[in-house]
């Protein structure tokens, strides 16, 4: 595991930004798609984008049914159980309380990643930088997310929180497979979660019935081009190089983004309190990282 470098942060924004990006991609697709086929056609569509960028860097997917074992539960971890749990949770809670609860990743990850990760070791400045984080990730958020946590609807937020701990699994297990190249690992999972689905969609929802318009089929397109393919490839690279606890981060830069978005881009008014939060999240981030840097190993591949 290295030290994350600047090449690194640069793929976590444009994560930040393609996964952001994504929930308004999934409303204008939701329109001619119903949410079965919907997530269905975005792994589909990111599959055949990661293969034919494998195949054009000379890599092929493995023969072993091992592999395929492996690539089905980053599938089940990583995009089925957590888009089902999220996108059903939103229909009884708002953005802003799911995105509060999804801050809990880092927490977990760090949890996991120190039982199951070498090196990744939980220290009390890591868990002093997620807890300011996630500080200022409620107060960026707001406090009415706060004031609803624990009501009526405990039985959506817990299914946010199960999909949190599936993220933090599927990145802590990334982390401990053995060597193999990004692109194929991304390209596999994305192929066997839409084999997964596939008969689900195709009993429940018939989507060869459907009828639908050229924005919604667009932004479909989208989605499953950068806010899957692309997004599942640096995901994978990212985990595989600087672990599963940097890449957890993900869920503070993301309301920063939308933030920082709103006010720059949408003149939107914003407190001087959300400032404090911006700058909580951003202390909160540097204190997770390590201050020690791993030593390179040079290899013949390196060279």
């Amino acid at each position: 595991m290295q030290q994350p470098r600047l090449v690194h942060w640069i793929m976590l924004m444009l994560l930040s930004i393609f996964w952001g990006f994504a929930f308004y991609l999934i409303a204008v697709g939701l329109r001619s798609f119903p949410p079965l086929t919907l997530v269905n056609l975005r792994l589909a569509v990111g599959a055949l984008t990661l293969y034919l960028f494998m195949r054009w860097q000379g890599h092929s997917l493995p023969v072993e049914g091992g592999w395929w074992i492996r690539f089905g539960l980053l599938s089940l971890l990583g995009n089925l159980v957590p888009f089902s749990l999220i996108s059903w949770a939103q229909t009884h809670i708002d953005s802003a309380q799911a995105g509060l609860l999804m801050a809990l990743m880092p927490i977990s990850t760090l949890v996991l990643a120190h039982f199951f990760v070498p090196g990744d070791v939980l220290t009390p400045r890591k868990v002093s930088g997620v807890m300011l984080g996630l500080a200022g990730v409620a107060v960026l958020i707001g406090g009415d997310a706060l004031r609803g946590i624990g009501g009526g609807e405990v039985l959506a937020q817990s299914a946010v929180l199960v999909a949190t701990l599936a993220y933090a699994v599927n990145a802590v297990y990334t982390k401990t497979l053995p060597p193999i190249e990004t692109v194929v690992v991304a390209t596999g999972t994305l192929i066997i979660g839409t084999l997964m689905l596939l008969p689900f969609s195709l009993y429940l929802e018939r989507p060869w019935l459907l009828a639908p318009e050229l924005t919604p089929m667009l932004a479909t397109v989208a989605l499953g081009v950068l806010s899957t393919g692309v997004a599942t490839w640096i995901y994978f690279r990212v985990v595989s190089d600087c672990g599963p606890a940097f890449l957890s981060i993900i869920n503070y830069i993301i309301p920063a983004i939308a933030f920082a978005a709103g006010v720059v881009l949408l003149g939107e008014q914003a407190a001087p309190s959300q400032f404090l939060g911006l700058i909580a999240i951003c202390l909160g981030i540097a204190l997770t990282q390590n201050r020690t840097r791993y030593p390179v190993v040079v290899t013949d591949e390196t060279r």
